[in-house]
């Protein structure tokens, strides 16, 4: 049972963390120094700015920071928002992430962390193709299936496709944000956010609240990413891109990098075919990941039996492509059937998992199902 001294030094963490210029080591270092965070608090400005190592100017403004300090708003937001906390100097949290260089002072998170260390991280463009959308998608569904603690960023693209192939599968998925969570970010994943929690995973933030989602908290965020993950997988990135960031972190843990490999073509695979010829592991399918760490049969699917598709249905299965979205008109083009027909099989596929409109009025086939000849 958590004690009050426990949930004092929790809220003592977070309102330095509030503080702007008050980064996790600084914060560290006051903990190491007074003790605790409250007693940090407490402690007169001379002090504080010593063992912080601050400046004339920036001690002044932390002193006054504490003496103006919303304790009253930043209740209200904890419980408005169900937020709850977790500092490094606790056993709930992340073991991986505990042990990383920079590991954030105190985490905020809604949902539940994960107990083990069993995750991976998937990461990619956000302007992806249907290619490295699916893959994504694919991925993580069969990963979770396994048990498997899918964490990303939360962000357009690649992250969300993580997160839902995660809850497709049935497993949990982390997504940590590079904003306080009193924002959504971006906000048409408010629904997404809340189906994480509410399948046992978590939304994670090292933000307070009122941060906004700037360009230069991402790093950051990219880090605990790679910080909470056994690996990062790289699915689809340009030559230069937030998730090569992520997987630079990876490596300075001594965490493996896996990447999947892409089109010579393809600008938003020269990232990825990098990572590759620079010695990440290559990835093909979640298999290699399962194989790599002993996790696949910790879990085993119950056999299903095959799908047996009706003639015009497996014409349309059939031309359908993993990696390439296809409009109706072509898939008439392709089966000859009318775009009413079709529009009525592909409902019908979708159901059962077969299909997926990956964007409006664009659809790509399912990889790894059952479907008999």
């Amino acid at each position: 049972m958590e004690t009050e001294d426990l949930m004092k030094e929790r809220r003592y963490m977070a309102a330095w963390k509030s503080i702007k210029g008050m980064g996790a080591r600084r914060i560290r270092s006051l903990v190491s120094r007074f003790g605790s965070a409250q007693n940090a608090w407490q402690a007169d400005g001379e002090a504080v700015a010593e063992a912080a190592g601050l400046g004339v100017q920036k001690a002044g403004h932390i002193n006054a920071a504490r003496n103006q300090f919303d304790w009253e708003g930043q209740e209200k937001l904890l419980r408005s928002r169900k937020v709850q906390l977790v500092t490094f100097q606790e056993e709930a949290y992340p073991e991986l992430l505990k042990q990383t260089y920079n590991a954030p002072a105190v985490l905020f998170y809604q949902g539940i962390l994960p107990e083990n260390d069993k995750t991976a991280a998937i990461v990619g463009a956000r302007k992806a193709t249907p290619y490295g959308l699916n893959a994504a998608h694919t991925l993580s569904e069969q990963l979770a299936r396994q048990g498997v603690f899918i964490i990303s960023g939360g962000a357009r693209g690649i992250d969300t496709r993580a997160h839902t192939g995660a809850l497709r599968g049935g497993g949990r998925t982390i997504a940590v944000v590079a904003n306080g969570l009193d924002r959504t970010y971006p906000p048409e994943n408010r629904r997404l956010f809340e189906e994480i929690c509410d399948a046992g995973g978590a939304i994670v933030s090292e933000f307070s609240f009122g941060v906004e989602p700037l360009a230069c908290n991402f790093p950051a965020r990219n880090r605990i990413i790679a910080g909470m993950a056994r690996c990062v997988i790289v699915v689809e990135a340009a030559a230069r891109s937030g998730a090569l960031i992520t997987s630079d972190f990876a490596l300075e843990e001594g965490r493996d990098v896996f990447a999947v490999p892409g089109s010579i073509f393809s600008t938003m695979s020269q990232g990825t075919n990098g990572l590759l010829r620079n010695g990440a592991i290559i990835l093909t399918r979640a298999a290699d990941v399962l194989d790599e760490y002993g996790w696949q049969n910790v879990k085993k699917e119950e056999g299903k039996p095959a799908c047996v598709l009706p003639d015009r249905e497996r014409q349309v299965y059939e031309a359908l492509q993993e990696s390439q979205a296809l409009p109706v008109e072509q898939l008439v083009m392709h089966t000859g059937l009318s775009a009413a027909d079709i529009s009525c099989i592909l409902v019908n596929l979708i159901l059962h998992n077969l299909a997926e409109e990956l964007l409006p009025g664009l659809y790509v086939r399912c990889p790894a199902q059952n479907v008999s000849p």
